[in-house]
């Protein structure tokens, strides 16, 4: 059977398919059998017991025992509508829909015209798939009552989910001539609308149904999804904005969809406004203190976005998902010990997962500088999915800045070989085959990451760092570095990577424009002061060579070339000038092997 027959518990007094306009704005009544409509139970005395006893079992659920009861009713009242409806219904509850069909003609030809059963009659015909009987039999509705819009729309929900959906717009218009005033014709004509892909009448109908019925939120909310989806968000905003006005700003979904809104514009004082409403309105609501975490993470608001997801969990155990993401905070407050703690003790619970691993593996390797710990995490990783390339980059990248070379070629390779569309394997690849002094393998994997991807900006810069650092193709060089810096603007370690292929060129003025300002936005990298010195040098500004070296050997004292260089020209360090600088670690250096 395509339909179940769910709507057929066929409370008498109210059996339509489609939703009487009573129910949209209030809780649904009790769904439970009536003997109150105008189809009252019409059996004898000596079948009520039986009669009461099936509609107990029918309010239970226990619709096999229900039947049993009507049937010990039905010799004393072969003749009752209602023993014959209720019986129906048993017998569809239970799958019997054949006998189901048969019981609700009976009824049907004892009260012919009763709309209640002609409405049970054309559930049971859909759930056999029997169209032209469903049709024909909301068709006799439409005709005892052509003025009630309920026939209509009936009929034209059922054509809708039979994907017929313009015979199904002409029966609700055909509704609406019967009764223009009907905020539910109109909402469900929009409805029908929007699943024809007419968006503009979908709207216009939708405003006419809040219009006549202003305090009709379902008309309101559809019309401002339909709004969403045609990204015309302004107008969304308007109609959340209103409902919230008219609901005492306690109505949850236009609260949250006004929220989603708001952040997509980057509004967060005003959607966390909201989101401290709604919350103060329901304190339990797990889903507004989650809401309030991940907006203040949207923000890099970590600790504040920490202490809201601590809220949920005095409510409630946290998912697996929103664990790992408790974990990120952990890792946002710098709080790495909890982060690492929480992925383990998922991992005990055996949740085996890639990602777990992974992560471990970065915050161990990125934040810990903890090698061995890193490099155990992302094997095991790989042990959960050979397949994903993250792993292989990640203990290739450990295995370089362990200086094992030679193994970390070979698991970049290794990943390359499951990914090989993959930058920055390629990337990093070329990287360590400059440690080895492959250089001609070194441009080959530069070229193929480029080849991928033409943007790949370390791949650019680093390939015409190379070229002007030895000298050659240096046309080339400023080409590559030139179209990464128009990538990173205000990258100091691009600019440093052009100023000396400038220099390379004999261009030091345009060389030392660059410097001075790639100094600026990285002033400890002694790399780039190096470079800076051997321009000053080279426009005898000797004093600025002076300063700017002796930084670089007091935050890199162990360049042994620099240290020649500084003497050579006749340069010598003062005790004070000796004592270390600390270095900070940067990620986005020239020669940067970090992704």
């Amino acid at each position: 059977m395509k339909h179940l027959v769910f709507l057929i518990v066929f409370a008498i007094s109210s059996s339509f398919v489609f939703v009487h306009p009573k129910t949209l704005n209030a809780s649904p009544p009790v769904s439970s059998p009536s003997t109150s409509s105008k189809t009252a139970p019409s059996v004898s005395a000596e079948s009520y017991y039986h009669v009461m006893s099936g509609l107990r079992h029918e309010t239970e659920g226990q619709f096999e025992k229900a039947l049993e009861a009507y049937k010990k009713a039905e010799p004393n009242d072969p003749n009752s509508p209602f023993l014959m409806t209720r019986m129906a219904v048993s017998s569809a509850r239970i799958g019997e829909l054949k006998n189901a069909v048969a019981l609700a003609e009976k009824a049907n030809q004892l009260k012919p015209g009763d709309h209640e059963i002609l409405n049970l009659l054309a559930d049971l015909y859909a759930a056999g798939d029997s169209f032209e009987s469903v049709v024909a039999t909301y068709h006799k509705i439409i005709e005892q009552a052509p003025n009630e819009i309920e026939g209509y729309l009936n009929l034209a929900e059922f054509l809708a989910k039979e994907q017929r959906l313009d015979e199904a717009i002409v029966v609700a218009q055909r509704g609406l001539l019967a009764d223009p005033e009907s905020h539910i014709g109109h909402y469900y004509l929009a409805k029908l609308y929007a699943g024809q892909k007419e968006y503009a009448k979908g709207i216009e109908h939708y405003q006419e149904a809040a219009r006549l019925h202003p305090a009709f939120l379902h008309a309101h909310l559809s019309a401002a999804s339909l709004y969403e989806f045609l990204e015309k968000f302004e107008e969304a905003e308007k109609i959340y904005r209103h409902i919230l006005k008219q609901s005492h700003l306690d109505h949850e979904e236009a609260g949250m969809r006004l929220v989603a809104i708001l952040t997509e514009k980057k509004a967060f004082p005003e959607a966390m406004t909201i989101l401290n409403q709604l919350s103060a309105s329901d304190p339990k609501n797990s889903d507004f203190l989650l809401k309030i975490s991940l907006l203040w993470a949207e923000q890099k608001e970590y600790k504040n976005a920490l202490d809201a997801l601590q809220k949920v969990m005095d409510i409630q155990p946290l998912s697996s998902k929103m664990k790992s993401y408790l974990a990120s905070l952990y890792e946002g407050t710098e709080q790495y010990d909890q982060a690492i703690q929480t992925y383990q003790e998922m991992l005990a619970q055996g949740e085996n997962r890639y990602d777990m691993h992974l992560r471990l593996g970065e915050i161990y390797f990125y934040r810990l500088k903890k090698y061995p710990e890193a490099l155990s995490a992302g094997e095991n990783a790989i042990l959960v999915d050979q397949k994903r390339h993250e792993a292989y980059l990640l203990t290739g990248l450990v295995l370089y800045e362990s200086e094992q070379f030679e193994d970390a070629v070979e698991r970049f390779l290794e990943g390359i070989e499951i990914s090989p569309n993959q930058p920055s394997l390629h990337f990093h690849l070329g990287v360590t085959y400059d440690k080895i002094n492959l250089f001609d393998k070194l441009v080959l994997e530069m070229k193929r990451a480029l080849a991928i991807d033409g943007n790949h900006v370390m791949s650019l810069n680093y390939l015409g760092y190379t070229y002007a650092d030895r000298g050659i193709f240096l046309d080339e060089a400023v080409s590559l570095i030139d179209r990464a810096l128009k990538i990173r603007p205000e990258d100091g370690y691009i600019m440093d990577s052009l100023g000396w292929a400038y220099y390379k060129q004999g261009k030091t003025k345009e060389a030392l424009s660059l410097l001075e300002k790639a100094v600026v936005l990285a002033p400890d990298d002694p790399v780039i002061l190096e470079h800076l010195g051997e321009v000053y040098l080279k426009e005898n500004q000797k004093d600025k060579t002076r300063e700017v070296w002796a930084r670089a050997l007091r935050l890199d004292s162990k360049n042994e070339k620099l240290k020649t260089r500084f003497h050579e020209a006749g340069f010598f360090l003062s005790p004070e000038e000796t004592a270390p600088l600390p270095k900070k670690k940067q990620m986005g250096a020239s020669v940067s092997t970090f992704p």
